[in-house]
């Protein structure tokens, strides 16, 4: 009997199968290990959004940045966010929400909406939804301070 030289079909057509599915699971777990990875930029950004009301409130005597509408900075708080800081991104949108201006005790959130549902599945595993956070729909809301003036 002659020495066997190379594969047959059927070894290589395994190798490839086996080959095949590894690396769409690994894939899949790219995607997700990405998408995590953007709910956590997107956390950093309410964090950043926060400090820059709180840093306004405490420079001018408990006033809040205004109401701007979503996907707008409020003027008040540019000179307090990084510089090129948006509120609108390709796949998502934030809002500063000051729903009681004139009001105390205030009550103020950051929202975040977005037409990707898995990237909200992602911050909702994330941050969850109990206060301070709330989610609805297609958005996010992150409470800094309730009805009740609670911070």
């Amino acid at each position: 009997m002659r020495p066997r030289r190379g594969w047959t079909l059927i070894e290589i057509l395994t190798v490839l199968a086996v080959l095949g599915v590894l690396s769409s699971l690994a894939i899949l777990k790219y995607i997700d290990l990405t998408r995590t990875a953007f709910a956590a930029k997107i956390t950093g950004e309410f964090v950043t959004v926060r400090l820059a009301a709180y840093n306004y409130e405490a420079d001018h005597r408990e006033q809040w940045p205004s109401e701007t509408g979503p996907g707008v900075v409020p003027p008040e708080m540019a000179p307090y966010l990084p510089t090129g800081f948006a509120f609108v991104r390709e796949t998502y949108e934030l809002d500063w929400d000051n729903r009681s201006p004139s009001l105390v005790p205030y009550q103020l959130a950051i929202s975040i909406t977005t037409t990707d549902p898995r990237l909200l599945h992602a911050l909702v595993q994330s941050l969850g939804t109990r206060a301070p956070y709330y989610f609805n729909g297609n958005k996010l809301t992150y409470v800094l301070i309730d009805e009740s003036g609670n911070y």
